[in-house]
């Protein structure tokens, strides 16, 4: 048995209490049926109007079914509660595996839950291109994901990076609103195109020369190479961008900040990573 438990939220139903984490009311269906949820180690029927105080366990384990295989590998750990997990991807590793590398970030994670007793299932909210580092985050049981899925989609899930470009960028800061959809020709490549799906870029330059800017980015939708296509698109590649510019020894391109609210506390947190020392020559 894998319980949760939460300080409930008075004057909700049993049912909109569950409701709130977004998740799907066929999983509020299996728990009522299956009677996985108590209030203050009792029973009770989902139409029970929450009190202060009240205390509500839910039993997760038959929702956390599915193991992956376990690597090794040295987290660097932001921070963890017992909802959330926010680790500091490095750059050159797959999030999730592709079918042929299991030494993914999800693997290291299986790793770490291992180490930890945890019995969970390996969820991440969001996701990092291979060549990217910096913040990603995973949700530690299916409410916490549901409920942190449901920002993302709405946008209200806050993303932001910093990126080297070449150039002076002109103007220093602004929205590009331009779509992107996949390259026809090229396996695994992207492009802008007015037949592409929206995608929403702001941007604001740090510091700059005649060689390079240092940007702050905010995306609001999460398209894949949404920042590498937008900004090559614009002549001012990435550098370091061996698909979209021209190659380097690492794609200057770090996601070091997001906020969202709390699956638990229902607060808005935020999260920060500085600007690496090989970003400003």
């Amino acid at each position: 048995m894998d319980k949760l438990f939460f300080l409930a939220i008075p004057g909700l139903s049993l049912r909109e209490f569950l409701l709130s984490f977004r998740i799907a009311k066929t999983y509020a269906y299996k728990m009522q049926t299956d009677k996985l949820v108590e209030v203050n180690g009792e029973y009770r029927d989902f139409s029970y109007i929450l009190k202060p105080g009240d205390a509500v366990s839910i039993d997760i384990e038959s929702f956390e079914i599915g193991t992956i295989e376990t690597y090794d590998y040295p987290l660097a750990i932001i921070y963890e509660d017992e909802d959330i997990l926010i680790v500091n991807k490095p750059q050159g590793m797959l999030v999730h595996s592709d079918g042929h590398d299991n030494k993914t970030l999800n693997n290291a994670v299986a790793y770490h839950y291992q180490q930890e007793g945890i019995k969970r299932r390996v969820r991440h909210c969001h996701r990092l291109d291979y060549e990217t580092g910096g913040l990603l985050l995973y949700a530690k049981h299916f409410l916490a994901h549901a409920f942190l899925n449901d920002q993302i989609e709405k946008r209200s899930f806050k993303k932001k990076y910093y990126a080297l470009v070449t150039g002076k960028m002109q103007p220093e800061s602004g929205l590009i609103d331009l779509k992107i959809g996949r390259n026809r020709h090229l396996r695994n490549q992207y492009m802008v195109s007015h037949t592409g799906k929206e995608s929403l870029t702001y941007y604001q330059t740090i510091k700059s020369n005649e060689k390079s800017s240092l940007l702050d980015i905010e995306i609001r939708t999460g398209r894949t190479h949404q920042i590498r296509v937008h900004f090559s698109h614009l002549h001012h590649p990435l550098i370091g961008d061996a698909i979209y510019g021209t190659p380097g020894q690492k794609l200057m391109l770090e996601a070091y900040y997001m906020s969202f609210i709390h699956p638990r506390t229902r607060e808005i947190v935020e999260f920060f990573l500085p600007v690496p020392d090989d970003f400003w020559p």
